[in-house]
């Protein structure tokens, strides 16, 4: 099996007849009929009036049914989808749209091994979210807190079961339970089997709910109202409480119900994160009202944090527009005129930019992109590494790669949060560097503004502001000296050239002083940090650089990242550069990768070096990768195992 498998069924005479597999992409006969004997109890209590989604731990499985107008039976055809169960998710399954009914009577449906198409999750998000979804996600989520295995809930009309389904997928996950759910949305009749783990939820017409325990009651319906308002600030309170911290279900449990209140009502906070006392402002549309990357320097809902001084803006809507004057070389005001209508007034904001408060009139006034405000806290991501390390080079590679839509192997998309800044660096770095070949200059001293900034999406999940930072070695290295970001980063890339491994000295000192303000900062455990062997065409035929080299995966996979940071480590280890992965024994979460950002030496004049043969850049994507998924860009299983 590959992909997700489809396999059309037809039964004759309905739900009690003999069903008949009259297409299937799996790979023989044999295959086919031990599903369909597996699948046989399901298939004859489902209905077209809902849908069924098994997971079996490792595979999971997706049923529709369709029912031809003229029918007498129950049902006629069913289509069933099989896939790992990282790939066929409940919410995904509960996302797929019901397809043509005459295609499927004409066994037209199939449709390959290729991942079925899913409608956009904004919709059903939507009615999760609203009231009469509230009706039956309540007692759903206080029998599944209680540690119900099989809870049967009424059906009333259609699609309301798949939405409360998908709203007690959805507040399991932010609680940290991680135990399989299982749903069939419309059952003719009760089906209990115990080959299905963790939680099995039916729907059936005219059943009672069961009242759950008082506790567990009050417990949903508080989740369930601030999921309702707002799943993003309910995702960040959680975890910002330390609600996921306790391993077992039971303790979290406990703690979940003695800690919960005080969190709502914005009196309890057991990490020193602010306290929930004020809501976010409303997104425009679900998802887009964005939690912090971490939960220590990140500014209060509603809050942006200048990432220049680090001055909190309260009042961001209020203030005064700004734009950039290049035959002036300055920013002047930009007001927006006032009988602006709603499409012009979107298309003056884009290029618009706001003056931090805190600004003055000496020299240090900054501004910032309107966007930057508008998306939550980002994740803030700086490059290290002493000058001629190569972090410039990794950077304009990396922006290129994203620009080129590479992210999307990985499920990931993104878009600018600021379309002229990104312009910029396309142009001054990007461009020379992958276009024409020529070798960048270092990064310039004293530069306090990021260098590029994205709104990444993973999935079909929200976007998230991606913030990158590109400061000189020389200012990293300076004593005393610090970039403000530091004090709020989330992750760091130290990037490494292997000369300097080679030559055997004691340390970096960039890395000792960035190391030195996270630690004051008191979030060393909260950055992660990718160690990257940089320039590694330089040392292309050692191994295990040169097997690394040659790797292309295109995957998520924590087992991957683990074996390749295990091997650079073990590699800077065997030349007496232990000091260089002090990041990974400070920092929460750390991965180590070998990247080569132009595939090979630059020759000519120093002022005026070019890469004769090209840039071909290898790996430069990974630890972007790595850290998407330590600061929680990425989510899911896999990406929880990522850094050791």
């Amino acid at each position: 099996m590959s992909g997700v498998d489809q396999i059309t069924v037809h039964a004759p005479s309905g739900s009690a007849g003999e069903f008949r597999a009259v297409r299937s992409s799996l790979r023989n006969d044999d295959e086919t009929a031990l599903w369909l004997r597996l699948l046989n109890p399901w298939l004859q209590i489902g209905r077209s009036l809902g849908c069924c989604y098994l997971n079996f731990g490792s595979w999971a499985v997706s049923i529709r049914w369709y029912t031809e107008p003229s029918s007498v039976h129950d049902w006629d055809y069913s289509v069933i989808y099989i896939g790992k169960v990282d790939q066929l998710t409940a919410r995904y399954a509960l996302e797929l749209p019901d397809l043509d009914q005459r295609a499927v009577h004409a066994s037209a449906g199939l449709h390959g091994t290729s991942t079925p198409e899913h409608a956009p999750g904004e919709q059903i998000e939507a009615r999760a979210r609203s009231a009469d979804a509230a009706t039956l996600l309540v007692p759903l989520l206080a029998h599944a807190l209680e540690g119900e295995r099989n809870v049967t809930m009424p059906w009333t009309e259609p699609g309301l079961p798949e939405a409360a389904t998908w709203g007690l997928v959805s507040i399991l996950e932010m609680i940290g339970d991680t135990r399989p759910v299982s749903v069939l949305t419309y059952a003719a009749a009760a089906r209990a089997d115990a080959s299905i783990p963790g939680l099995l939820v039916s729907f059936r017409p005219g059943v009672p709910v069961v009242p759950p325990a008082p506790r567990y009651d009050a417990l949903a319906g508080r989740l369930v109202r601030k999921f309702a308002a707002d799943p993003a600030w309910l995702r960040w309170a959680l975890a910002a409480n330390g609600m996921l911290d306790p391993a077992d279900d039971a303790t979290r449990m406990a703690k979940l119900i003695e800690v919960w209140p005080g969190i709502e009502a914005g009196t309890t906070d057991t990490r020193g994160a602010p306290t929930m006392t004020e809501q976010p402002r409303q997104a425009t549309h679900p998802g887009t009202a964005q939690p912090p990357a971490s939960t220590r320097g990140a500014a209060a809902p509603g809050v942006v944090r200048c990432p220049i001084c680090l001055h909190q803006i309260p009042d961001w809507d209020k203030l005064d527009y700004y734009k950039w004057d290049s035959r002036r070389e300055q920013y002047v005001p930009n007001p927006a005129e006032e009988d602006l209508n709603e499409v012009q007034l979107a298309r003056h904001r884009q290029s618009a930019y706001v003056r931090c408060p805190n600004s003055k009139d000496d020299g240090t006034a900054h501004y910032l992109p309107v966007s930057y405000g508008k998306f939550g806290n980002p994740v803030m991501l700086g490059f290290v590494g002493l000058t001629k390390s190569g972090k410039t080079h990794l950077m304009a590679t990396m922006i290129g790669a994203i620009e080129n839509g590479e992210l999307q192997e990985y499920g990931i998309t993104s878009r600018p949060l600021d379309y002229a800044s990104h312009l910029r660096f396309l142009q001054d770095r990007v461009e020379p560097l992958m276009n024409e070949g020529r070798q960048l200059p270092g990064t310039q001293e004293n530069v306090r503004m990021f260098a590029d900034a994205f709104l990444m999406r993973a999935g079909d999940g929200p976007e998230r502001p991606v913030i990158l930072f590109d400061v000189a070695g020389g200012d990293l290295a300076k004593e005393g000296e610090s970039k403000e970001f530091l004090w709020i980063v989330d992750g760091l890339f130290f990037v490494i050239d292997p000369d300097f491994v080679s030559t055997q000295r004691v340390g970096d000192k960039t890395f000792s002083n960035v190391l030195s303000v996270v630690h004051d900062s008191g979030r060393s455990r909260l950055v992660s940090a990718a160690i990257v062997l940089s320039k590694a065409d330089k040392v292309r035929f050692n191994e295990p650089v040169a097997r690394w080299l040659r790797s292309a995966e295109r995957t998520l996979d924590a087992k991957e990242f683990l074996l390749e940071s295990a091997d650079v480590y073990a590699y800077l280890l065997t030349r007496k550069a232990g000091a260089l992965t002090r990041p990974y024994q400070d920092c929460q979460k750390a991965t180590l990768h070998v990247a080569s950002p132009t595939g090979g030496p630059s020759e000519g004049e120093p002022e005026h070096e070019i890469f004769s043969r090209g840039v071909a850049p290898c790996r430069v994507l990974r630890p972007l990768v790595a850290m998407l998924a330590m600061t929680g860009v990425l989510t899911g299983p896999e990406a929880e195992k990522v850094g050791i």
